[in-house]
Parts: structure tokens; C-alpha cells; sequence
């Protein structure tokens, strides 16, 4: 049976604010109250107790939010908003990773108080990212080659090539059957992955595949004699990430053939979607922050709208 969960007072909520380059100190009077998260990009010490808000103050953080602005802020943090990729996930497992330490090392009279607020936070986040950030999805070479592919699951898969790009896409289909032909040795990675073929199996390994990723450079020689293991083979998409839109000779009709262009065409629309879905996950945590600092005003008898103050 789910409890409702009430507030902090919003007018008490601080939450300080050190970039990387800026890291708050750890052993300052009082901050053993404060919840501090840290991740690569920031320090940030939250309290919810007078004599720790007042702490935090002391120490003069680049930016210091107050009420339903520190509330916002934590929001934001939570949601992966505030990080280098907007909407990455990783943030929020650091924030509730940094929220059972302090949780389980605090004294218990700052927990209480901390603990609606974190509550609070985690239940809000997991909310903001599951209606605005699911399917968000990610930049990569691989994660936007599986988009362009769609294998089904169990689907043979054949990488050509074994270098680093090739290398970097195998976490990307481990729902499938992946086979990696190569002219050189292929590495350990592939053959944990799935099966190689032998260099002299190119026409076997057509004959298997149902998606084709060559990680090969463009060649004339090399890319044609593909286009006649493909012809009578089973094959249905082919991306080549070696080649560059409308060089090269097409590939067989019954083969839907992409290029680095389409690649760098579907990263663009996925930026634009990824745009979208940040600005409306910051709207969300902004509606949420008021209002969860209009129930704690009302928790309290406030009427002062609690307001951002500037480090």
C-alpha cells in the first residue's frame, strides 16, 4: 500500500552547487548533516536541517538554490538533464547510490529530515524519465546502426571486419546471432561474440547472414565481389559505414543497402528527437518542483514563494 509522503518545509531545502573544477571541501563544520552526491561533473550538498542549510551557505558554493528552486535543480540533476548527454541515465543511479550511503552513516536526526525530500526526488524522477526519456536513445555508431537494421531477435548478423569500429558494435547485437568474416585474424572479442568465418568462407558467410555491417573501407574490388556473395544470398539490410552516399556501385535489388550518410541522417533526427523529449522532461520537472514546494508551503502555513539564490 503506497503512503503519501509528505514534504520538507520548502523554505528550509538548500542545495549547493561545486562544478568538477570546484569540489566542495569534505570535512567542513557541520556538512556531516548535508547529503553530498558526487559525480564527474559536480558536487552537489543537499539539507533539509537549519544548522546544515546554514553550513552550506558558510561555504560559499558557486551556486546555491533555495526551496522550490533547490528542489527544480535536484530534478534536473536526477533526470540526467544537467549532464553531458542530456537525459543519460547513469546520474540517477549515482543520486540513489549517494542517498543510501548517507542514509546509512548519517545521524538520524538529518535522515528525517532529508527523507522526504529524497523520497520525494527518487519517486519523481523514475516518473519524469519513464513518461519523457524512455527510448531516448544514444549517438553511437552501433546504437544507431541496430536502429537502422532492426534485427529481430536470434536474426544472423554478419560484421565484416575486425578492427576497433567493429569491435565497438558487438554490445550492440547481443540479441542476435553475430558472425564476424574478416581477410585478417579476427580477435578473442569475436569469437566470444559468435562465430568467424575464415577468410576464405566470404561466400559461406553471405550465404548465413541476414544483416551485413561492413566496418571495411570503400573498395571497388572488395565491395563488388560482396555484391556477388549477396545476390543469391538471404540477406536483407547492409550498412556500410566505410562509404559515403552514391559512391560505389548499388547493391542487389533485394538488399536494403545504407551508407554513412543514412547513419549521420538518422544521428541528426535522433538529436532533434533527443531535443524534444529533454525540453519536455525540464517542463515536467519544473511543474513537479512547484508542485511539491506549493505542499510544503502549505505544509507549513508559507505564503512566500521559496526563491533561487544566486552563489
Amino acid at each position: 500500500m503506497n503512503q503519501h509522503v509528505a514534504p520538507a518545509p520548502s523554505a528550509t531545502l538548500v542545495v549547493g552547487h561545486w562544478p568538477a573544477a570546484a569540489l566542495a571541501p569534505g570535512g567542513a563544520t557541520g556538512i556531516a548533516n548535508a547529503w553530498r552526491i558526487d559525480t564527474c561533473l559536480r558536487s552537489v550538498l543537499v539539507a533539509a536541517d537549519p544548522a546544515a542549510a546554514h553550513a552550506i551557505t558558510a561555504l560559499g558554493p558557486p551556486e546555491l538554490q533555495r526551496g522550490g528552486g533547490a528542489y527544480a535543480f535536484l530534478l534536473e540533476f536526477a533526470c540526467g538533464l544537467l549532464s553531458a548527454i542530456p537525459g543519460e541515465t547513469n546520474v540517477f543511479g549515482q543520486v540513489r547510490r549517494a542517498w543510501e550511503a548517507f542514509r546509512d552513516s548519517a545521524p538520524p536526526p538529518a535522515v528525517r529530515s532529508l527523507a522526504p525530500v529524497a523520497a520525494a526526488l527518487l519517486q519523481n524522477t523514475r516518473a519524469i524519465r519513464s513518461a519523457r526519456l524512455t527510448h531516448i536513445g544514444g549517438a553511437s555508431y552501433g546504437g544507431l546502426v541496430r536502429r537502422l537494421l532492426s534485427p529481430a531477435p536470434a536474426q544472423p548478423l554478419l560484421i565484416v571486419g575486425a578492427g576497433e569500429l567493429a569491435r565497438s558494435l558487438l554490445p550492440f547485437f547481443r540479441a542476435q546471432a553475430i558472425g564476424t568474416w574478416s581477410r585478417r585474424p579476427a580477435g578473442a572479442p569475436f569469437a566470444a561474440a559468435g562465430r568467424v568465418f575464415p577468410a576464405d568462407a566470404g561466400a559461406e558467410a553471405a550465404r548465413w547472414s541476414r544483416h551485413v555491417v561492413m566496418t571495411t573501407p570503400a573498395d571497388p574490388t572488395h565491395d563488388r565481389q560482396w555484391f556477388d556473395w549477396l545476390e543469391s544470398g538471404p540477406a536483407q539490410t547492409l550498412v556500410h559505414l566505410g562509404r559515403r552516399r552514391g559512391s560505389g556501385q548499388p547493391w542487389p535489388a533485394a538488399v536494403r543497402g545504407y551508407d554513412l550518410d543514412d547513419v549521420f541522417d538518422l544521428r541528426r533526427s535522433q538529436d532533434r528527437i533527443r531535443s524534444l523529449q529533454v525540453e519536455r522532461a525540464r517542463q515536467d520537472c519544473r511543474q513537479r518542483a512547484r508542485a511539491w514546494a506549493a505542499a510544503a508551503a502549505g505544509a507549513t502555513g508559507m505564503t512566500r514563494w521559496p526563491q533561487r539564490v544566486a552563489g
